[in-house]
């Protein structure tokens, strides 16, 4: 990951709060930061896919895939795999939102057969990136100080910010939060 880009993320999240009216530790809510990109999510449902291809896609192998970006005319669309658990689709979704904001481009594109360009295979910088940019998003550092002060637990902390358990362990780990907690207690 490029140097600065962690802090750099966190005063994303912080910027995409203010621009949506809501409070630094609120929930944001990918669906509504998606509005405000001007990216459409589309529902799995409402795609043309054959019978086949949706029982594919969602029973017999449903882990295969978690989101997909199309890019129509210069616009973007995604797509997010209707069967994972909503805490999944949520992270899924702003990831997918992170490479559309960060402006990053696949390593490969591949085209549909009526011509929809399906964006695919990033980098490994560039998932990183998205992946560090999603959960900032989704659980920034700062409200995570205020609320691991506060002596909430993970769990609650996910519950307050509708995402896993494990995604909030992993920010609360990787920011470090109660490595600073701690040291300043001393």
């Amino acid at each position: 990951m490029r140097h600065g880009f962690k802090a750099q993320s966190e005063r994303s999240a912080a910027s995409a709060r203010a621009a949506l009216g809501l409070r630094p530790d609120a929930p944001l809510d990918p669906r509504l930061y998606a509005t405000h990109l001007n990216v459409t999510v589309l529902d799995f449902s409402t795609l043309a896919l054959t019978k086949q291809a949706q029982r594919q896609l969602t029973v017999n192998d449903p882990d295969s895939w978690s989101a997909m970006t199309i890019q129509v005319n210069g616009k973007f669309a995604i797509v997010i795999n209707p069967v994972h658990a909503p805490t999944r689709q949520r992270s899924d979704l702003m990831h997918e939102l992170a490479h559309i904001e960060l402006r990053h481009t696949p390593a490969r594109v591949e085209v549909s057969q009526s011509g929809l360009l399906l964006l695919s295979d990033y980098s490994d910088d560039q998932e990183q990136e998205a992946d560090w940019l999603g959960a900032a998003l989704l659980v920034p550092r700062d409200a995570l100080v205020k609320l691991r002060v506060a002596r909430k637990t993970p769990a609650e902390i996910a519950a307050h910010f509708g995402v896993s358990e494990s995604l909030c362990q992993w920010r609360i780990h990787m920011t470090g939060v109660d490595t600073q907690l701690r040291r300043a207690r001393r």
